[in-house]
């Protein structure tokens, strides 16, 4: 079963096709996780490569530059394995204190904020990636080097799934399941 989802539900079609998502979801978070640690396993690489060669008076210009574009492929392929697995920070301790009506309140105006600001930003994404002309200087492939979008279209891919997730999750929600990483009850000094 999906992360949260409860066997109690009702087997609807929009039910299903919710699991469905939820745990395409899941295979994305777990490649985009492999992807982001691939990224980072090639700065590693390139930065000792670095390291090691100056002590042979040896360097390659072309390592710099790859290395920044790992780190931005990183940082945004990493963005949406982290929201999808809640390893963001949130502060739930005053929701839980103020009552399970609060907890719930918050579910959904979190979800509301997270669906306005990741859908301004897929709005704003063809604008973003038309500016973004040119080339990358040293980022060289076997094909030339790489356009300066390629550093944005990760972004996109990511903010796309977190808007994605976030319509599920408010889905299943709806449907009753607790939020990721969290009971139908509030900690023990609430009951």
């Amino acid at each position: 079963m999906p992360s949260g989802v409860s066997e109690h539900l009702p087997p609807g079609p929009l039910f299903r096709a919710v699991r469905v998502l939820d745990n395409g979801l899941d295979r994305l978070a777990v490649l985009f996780h492999i992807i982001a640690n691939g990224c980072l396993g090639i700065m590693l690489i390139g930065t000792a490569a670095t390291i090691i060669l100056r002590l042979f008076n040896t360097s390659y210009y072309w390592i710099w530059p790859w290395t920044m574009q790992c780190f931005v492929w990183m940082s945004f392929f990493g963005f949406f394995v982290v929201y999808r697995r809640r390893k963001d920070i949130a502060v739930d301790f005053v929701m839980n204190k103020l009552g399970t009506g609060a907890v719930v309140a918050s579910r959904y105006l979190v979800n509301l904020l997270i669906l306005i600001v990741t859908g301004v930003m897929l709005l704003q994404m063809p604008t973003i990636i038309g500016s973004q002309v040119g080339v990358i200087d040293g980022v060289i492939t076997p094909w030339g080097e790489l356009e300066r979008y390629t550093l944005s279209v990760p972004l996109a891919i990511s903010c796309a799934l977190i808007f994605l997730d976030t319509l599920v999750d408010t889905v299943l929600g709806l449907f009753g399941t607790p939020e990721p990483g969290r009971s139908l009850s509030l900690p023990e000094s609430e009951e």
